[in-house]
């Protein structure tokens, strides 16, 4: 199959409709929730399901990558294993959490109650069939998508639901609780949703011997992810992390959207070739990828230049700091699609290596330089510190391609220096307009 297909196209069309549609949903989810909670129950929903995230992936082995990778991923069988390995670790993760919510909850002043009832989302996930997997293995776009803004849907409504009934953070738990309910039983309901217990253990360790890069990559994206929210909610008040949740939230969207393409596109596609000629996996790819990375900068080279004002604009004054925050962030969003895009690809050919050195030097960066931002200059200079750290990430991922006859380093240029003429082009003009840039609030936070 080849990459450039119509039925390729036909996937990108609906994973890119369905995500928009899906940012709407949680845009406007989270706006409502601004207007009717406080700037300290969104920095403590931020903790919270940080620390439920790293829990989860610290025994990460990659169900759904090897059931998407492995030849024998259409075997009931195999898939009744992992099923089984994933429902176990569910198990284990969820009693970890719920012995571990007492020292946690002292570290960040919070309740510990609060972190045990989020720990019963991970025995929740870890029943949930392993159906979905293979609709993204078999390209199967319209029914993958759909089921997941089935999801989003489901959650925008008991959440907001549930804070217009209390405005607090239980209302927050309850609500992504009653969401992986309703997404664990409707697995159930997709072709080839059936599974059972059962233990090959041939298969278990074909898929625990891949995985074993997966939990390494998983553990470090997480680290690299959550290092921020982890220590900025150490080291900040509770309401100055809310309002960089905002921020951050926002500026993830880009990268969710790529994260989510090279996911469910380009890791399936170059899986069902990587026995093939890389020479031509590459001229394939390089025009798929031109197109992919100039809609980006366009859209990253725009919203950089008027995020300040859709933050003032949207929420209420309490959370206008985020303002200048956004800006900086999405700089730093940039270099993490080119690491994403690279990432998955290197993991369609077997190498998942690389994307865990990439994301290893990321966090080692992070350790050092947020608390020296922070320390120096403030919440401004922990922002800086942490769009940077793309970078670092960056060139492990380019050795990999580099090694694996599958770079792209002169078009990640080329659209990088695209990016900033656009971002230049945008900002002169809202400057002429009288606006000032958005840089603007930026630069005040660093002189005071």
């Amino acid at each position: 199959m080849a990459i450039s297909s119509k039925r390729l196209l036909h996937g990108a069309i609906w994973t890119t409709g369905a995500y928009f549609v899906s940012i709407v949903l949680r845009f406007g989810s989270n706006v409502v929730l601004s207007r009717l909670v406080m700037p300290e129950v969104f920095g403590t929903m931020l903790i919270i399901s940080t620390l439920r995230n790293g829990i989860e992936l610290v025994s990460d082995v990659g169900i759904g990558q090897n059931i998407v990778h492995n030849s024998k991923g259409e075997e009931q069988r195999f898939r009744d294993t992992a099923w089984t390995i994933q429902l176990v670790r569910g198990a284990i993760l969820f009693s970890l959490m719920f012995a571990l919510a007492a020292p946690l909850g002292q570290l960040y002043s919070l309740p510990a109650s609060a972190i045990q009832l989020s720990a019963f989302g991970l025995v929740l996930m870890g029943s949930a069939s392993v159906s979905i997997y293979m609709l993204q293995r078999q390209l199967q776009f319209v029914k993958l998508n759909l089921f997941d803004l089935m999801v989003e849907f489901v959650n925008a409504c008991f959440v907001i639901a549930l804070a217009l009934y209390s405005p607090t953070i239980w209302s927050l738990l309850v609500a992504n609780i009653l969401t992986i309910v309703v997404r664990t039983a409707a697995s159930y309901l997709l072709p080839y949703g059936r599974t059972w217990l059962a233990w090959q253990a041939s298969y278990a360790r074909e898929i625990l011997s891949f995985g074993k890069w997966i939990f390494l990559s998983s553990l470090l994206s997480f680290l690299c992810a959550s290092f921020d929210k982890l220590y900025l909610g150490h080291a900040v008040p509770l309401a100055v992390l809310g309002v960089y949740g905002i921020a951050r939230t926002i500026a993830d969207l880009p990268a969710a959207l790529v994260g989510r393409l090279s996911y469910s596109l380009i890791f399936p596609v170059v899986s069902s070739r990587k026995d093939q000629d890389v020479g031509a996996l590459r001229a394939e790819m390089r025009p798929l990828r031109l197109k992919l990375l100039l809609a980006f900068a366009v859209c990253i080279g725009f919203g950089i230049s008027v995020s300040d004002f859709a933050v003032w604009l949207i929420y209420d004054q309490r959370y206008h700091d985020a303002g200048w925050i956004l800006p900086i962030l999405l700089l730093g969003v940039w270099c993490s699609l080119l690491c994403t895009i690279s990432e998955y690809s290197l993991l369609g050919i077997g190498r998942p290596l690389y994307g865990a050195a990439g994301n290893m030097a990321k966090l080692a960066f992070m350790v050092v330089a947020i608390p020296l931002g922070l320390q120096f200059y403030g919440i401004a200079g922990a922002i800086l510190m942490i769009a940077a750290s793309d970078l670092c990430r960056y060139m492990p991922i380019l050795f990999g391609q580099y090694r694996e006859r599958i770079a792209f380093f002169r078009q990640d240029v080329a659209m990088t220096a695209l990016l900033i003429l656009f971002i230049l082009v945008f900002s002169v003009v809202r400057y002429e307009a009288g606006y000032g840039t958005a840089f603007d609030g930026a630069l005040e936070a660093f002189r005071t």
